[in-house]
């Protein structure tokens, strides 16, 4: 550790009477002091405790600032810097702070601590104000002043314009009030407010018709809420998928607000106030305003008991009359009793994806479930960012553009195979565009692709009372179809001469890439490097001690991809990868290498010695139990691949797997074939990786797995 004098530490911990606050690495811990905890009106209990939470409390349009500030903690040799922004304080005003800081650096210079003083001073804004900016002061009686920074004679100085800005408020109110009682498309219920003799029709008829269905199954209480549903103000739009999709991230890009509630649904719109609506299972109902800045969970109090969450956005991108349902990963429901009521709300479904990921059995599942209640579904290809480029002896083979569209097509293949429809795939960055919902006209947010699934959300705005009536008409049909009832066959043809169920049309969607990528750094060892990593991964890969000195191994997963993607890497041949997606049949064991025991499709490879064999199974979901899995298992080392982007929901597929109590008693490995999606992250990840595998092991029953991490030819 460098050892300051102590005259320097001291002189910089002493020099300001101000607040002050300490920063701990590489823990990131906080401490505050009582002075800067009342200046900010914070009590022990509710402050910050590591530096991201403090984060939190910045502006969300000083976040760049955030990034500048990591920037100078991380990355230059600076020690004194200072850097302005607005906090939130406890009373839930913003104001303005000025953070003088002295950062203590080990030999390294890597951060060892930060000490800093936050003031709260006038002067400390106006020294960086710009012409124009305004600064909102608020007093303990809750009066309000508005100062504006004004350039005159060449200085900066203050204008009083509060009277000005509460004229301008007031006159906000008034005209949004008059829009909303004039042009609000739902100031009343639908049947009351008529104004296109269609709708009034298609309500009528479709009213009439469900009348007449539930005489003849009085106790369906899907229709009953079906019918009750026709004069909803709200179209319903869910956002659905496996657990670590990005359902949560996609929806923070529609809201610009960082909130990840887990295993109960949350209902977004927008809204005039930041609020929150908690709905609990004994029916009682409590309602809270949130923080301007960000929303944590702790935010909504106890909700162990709550079974739906509604939350209010000022300024999200969701229109007027829409409601985005964040609904729990597929693993989080199957335990729950409601998850079929909550099906039976959506009038439109998202399906999130990770672009790594294609369909496994938990996705054919849960897409069966959804289309027996509904087929107006897109799919969103999430976390192209982390898509990276396949190289082989120094050559780009394949660069993540044709990656993507390569994945956009094999999804588009595998709907039409699983239940014959077409389906619109959008690939999206919801990271990036999160992180750039306050500078939407930047190129960050324009390549992230969010703008695509903005605008189909945006397309039922149109015309949206009939466009509710024309999806809830669809549902009633898909109920009475499935319901398989001779009696029910009148009203069927009545709603099917009606011709509506298939009028909303998803539009075609356009990806432009521009991605930049770094290539790599050129140098004259490093096509030596390349080549030394290239032969090193299979030695790696049969070293493990799994193997105990044989070089036969079965590749099994609930992605046969995954299993393939290994096996190219292996076979140091990873155009392979291209012939494999042309492999029609699924349920075909694939061998390399010497015979196997039973009949495989041989694949050649020149790369495998003459003691190395491998087989590749089908997907988890075509296999089963019956199989000779015993034989197979003390004749090859299992190596299951599992999705790095969906882990949870994949770990709860490999207990139900046909051959997990083989997986008790032998050795195996478990293989992630995606490490890029750790983006980056410290070995502290990885080992955080293991120690969850270890515990889920030792939970289940299962051996402890060796752990296999791979990017390319990269080994973690």
């Amino acid at each position: 550790m460098i050892k300051f004098s102590e005259w320097e530490e001291q002189f910089f911990r002493k020099s300001s009477n101000e607040p002050g606050l300490t920063v701990l690495f590489p823990s990131r811990e906080i401490y505050f002091s009582d002075g800067l905890l009342k200046t900010m009106r914070l009590e022990n209990s509710t402050c910050p405790k590591t530096l991201d939470q403090w984060y939190e409390l910045c502006r969300p349009s000083d976040h760049m600032k955030i990034s500048k500030l990591e920037e100078i903690i991380y990355k230059s040799r600076e020690n004194f810097f200072s850097i302005t922004r607005e906090l939130y304080c406890g009373d839930g005003v913003y104001r303005n702070f000025r953070l003088d800081a002295f950062i203590q650096r080990d030999n390294d210079g890597r951060p060892a601590k930060l000490y800093g003083q936050e003031i709260l001073a006038l002067n400390a804004w106006l020294s960086e104000a710009e012409d124009g900016d305004k600064l909102e002061l608020k007093d303990d009686s809750g009066r309000v002043k508005i100062l504006e920074a004004l350039r005159v004679a060449g200085t900066m100085v203050f204008n009083d314009v509060s009277m000005i800005e509460d004229l301008e408020r007031e006159n906000l109110i008034l005209r949004h009030e008059i829009s909303r009682r004039i042009f609000s498309p739902f100031p009343e219920p639908l049947k009351i407010l008529k104004n296109s003799g269609r709708e009034d029709f298609i309500f009528d008829f479709l009213n009439e018709n469900l009348d007449s269905a539930l005489k003849i199954i009085p106790a369906n209480l899907e229709l009953r809420n079906l019918k009750n549903s026709l004069n909803s103000p709200c179209l319903n739009i869910g956002v659905t998928g496996l657990s670590g999709g990005g359902k949560s991230s996609l929806i923070n890009a529609f809201t610009g607000e960082k909130i990840n509630v887990k295993d109960i649904p949350v209902i977004y719109h927008e809204g005039e106030k930041k609020s929150a609506k908690i709905f609990y299972q004994d029916g009682h109902i409590i309602e809270l305003g949130l923080p301007q800045s960000g929303v944590r969970s702790e935010a909504l109090g106890v909700i162990d008991k709550a079974v739906q969450i509604e939350i209010s956005i000022p300024g999200a991108l969701i229109p007027e009359g829409i409601c985005l349902i964040d609904i729990p990963g597929w693993d989080c429901l199957k335990g729950r009793g409601n998850w079929k009521n909550i099906f039976q709300e959506l009038d439109f479904i998202i399906y999130v994806l990770p672009v790594r990921s294609r369909l496994k059995g938990s996705d054919y599942k849960l897409l069966d479930e959804l289309k027996s209640q509904n087929d107006k579904i897109i799919f969103v290809l999430s976390k192209i960012d982390l898509e990276t480029s396949d190289t082989e002896a120094g050559q780009v083979i394949k660069t993540p553009e044709e990656k993507i569209l390569s994945n956009i097509e094999a999804v588009k293949n595998e709907i039409k195979n699983f239940n014959n429809l077409d389906v619109e795939v959008i690939p999206v960055s919801a990271k990036i565009a999160a992180e750039n919902f306050f500078s939407r006209n930047s190129d960050e947010w324009k390549n992230s692709n969010i703008e695509s699934v903005i605008d189909t959300v945006k397309n039922f705005s149109e015309n949206l009372r009939e466009k509710i009536l024309i999806l809830r008409a669809g549902r009633v049909l898909k109920i009475l179809e499935n319901s398989q009832n001779p009696q029910l066959e009148p009203v069927i043809k009545n709603l099917q001469h009606l011709g509506i169920k298939n009028e909303i049309k998803i539009p075609e969607t356009k990806f432009n890439f521009n991605f930049s990528h770094a290539e790599p750094e050129k140098h004259l060892l490093s096509s030596l490097i390349t080549s030394m990593r290239e032969h090193g991964f299979k030695g790696r890969f049969f070293s493990l001690s799994s193997f105990e000195g044989k070089r036969r191994a079965v590749l099994l997963g609930a992605d046969r991809n995954m299993s393939i993607k290994l096996f190219a890497r292996l076979s140091h041949n990873l155009r392979l990868e291209n012939d494999f997606d042309e492999i029609e049949n699924k349920n075909e064991w694939l061998c390399a290498g010497n015979s196997a025991h039973f009949d495989c499709k041989k694949l050649e490879s020149q790369a495998l010695s003459k003691d190395e064999n491998i087989l590749i199974a089908p997907p988890d979901y075509l296999l089963n139990s019956d199989f000779h899995w015993k034989k197979i298992f003390s004749d090859y080392t299992a190596v299951v691949n599992v999705d790095l982007a969906r882990l949870e929901s994949g770990l709860s597929d490999l207990i139900y797997s046909p051959y997990a109590a083989n997986l008790a008693r032998s050795k195996w490995i478990l293989s992630f074939p995606n490490a890029a999606l750790l983006n980056g992250e410290s070995n502290v990840s990885i080992e955080d990786l293991k120690n969850g595998i270890k515990n889920f092991s030792e939970t289940n029953g299962l051996k402890i797995p060796e752990i296999f991490i791979f990017e390319n030819y990269t080994i973690f």
